[in-house]
């Protein structure tokens, strides 16, 4: 018995639809802890990781690839526009219209700054990791490999690449450049 178009259709709709889902599953926290430290309110957290979801399936259904720099790129968008509007409604019925429209969207000098440093800091913490960790971790963040490709590019078994990340992740949290085990 072969399977008719529908199916195959199906199938295809299937596998986008749990390919979004681990998607959205490694990039939830992620941006709620971008919200949060932006300091959006807990209660309008949810609403804010929803819309960056909303946007980023319209570009998929589009037919568009979603870069990982996008996500957050997005996810600022989301929060200047919930700005806007909150600072419209607020400012609306209370004031007339805002000089908040006045005032520019770029980034401001200091966290442009601040931005910057972080970025130096994080450079740095992924430069003093150990080479296996570093490069499993590379490839997997900023190369979007599998654990599979990269266990044949590294010639390790797929159980040492997920160490690897694991030990990555872990030593970029906690700020510390790690030691191999």
């Amino acid at each position: 018995m072969t399977a008719s178009p529908a199916t195959g259709v199906y199938a295809a709709k299937l596998a986008e639809a749990r390919r979004f889902d681990v998607f959205v599953q490694t990039h939830r926290q992620p941006l709620v802890a971008y919200y949060r430290r932006r300091g959006a309110p807990s209660g309008d957290i949810d609403d804010l990781v929803q819309e960056v979801f909303m946007r980023l399936l319209r570009k998929l259904q589009a037919g568009e690839e979603i870069a990982q720099s996008y996500v957050f790129a997005a996810a600022s968008s989301v929060w200047i526009d919930n700005h806007r509007h909150a600072a419209v409604r607020v400012g609306t019925a209370q004031h007339g219209p805002l000089a908040e429209d006045l005032r520019s969207c770029a980034p401001q000098p200091d966290r442009i700054v601040e931005g910057r440093d972080d970025l130096r800091v994080i450079r740095r913490r992924i430069l003093e990791l150990p080479a296996k960790w570093r490069k499993a971790f590379l490839f997997h963040r900023f190369d979007d490999m599998s654990h599979t490709e990269i266990a044949q590019r590294m010639n390790v078994s797929v159980s040492s690449v997920e160490k690897y990340i694991m030990n990555a992740l872990a030593s970029l949290k906690a700020g510390d450049a790690g030691t191999p085990e």
